[in-house]
């Protein structure tokens, strides 16, 4: 896990060394489908490729299972992610006392603003 997203998702980073030659890096679902995610990432160096590609997942409530995938020819490894929907919840109060920070603020400057310009 990389950190949240502004839009509600988690971010998911899926980082491997040493490939040769290059794998194929596929995030699933829990029934094995393909699911949409940035371009891979990848780097060359002696010690053969470095990939990382990253996705964006959303509480799915009963699903929140992922999986990384890298293919070669003859050679698959894959790693599953589990994320609790509590992981999902913490996000969700973290822009709740945000939001209501910022109104606050808001407030208290429109309440100085008027007492400032009545002169109290």
């Amino acid at each position: 896990m990389e950190s949240y997203d502004n839009s509600g998702g988690i971010n998911l980073v899926c980082e491997s060394r040493g490939w040769n030659p290059e794998p194929k890096v596929l995030w699933l679902d829990r029934e094995g489908a393909t699911l949409p995610a940035e371009d891979t990432q990848t780097h060359r160096d002696t010690e053969g490729f470095s990939v990382k590609r990253r996705i964006t997942v959303y509480d799915y409530s009963d699903s929140n299972r992922f999986y990384c995938r890298l293919l070669q020819k003859h050679h698959m490894m894959e790693t599953e992610v589990i994320i609790n929907s509590k992981v999902f919840d913490a996000w969700k109060w973290s822009v709740g006392i945000s939001v209501s920070a910022c109104l606050i603020a808001v407030g208290l400057i429109v309440t100085a603003v008027i007492c400032y310009k009545k002169g109290i």
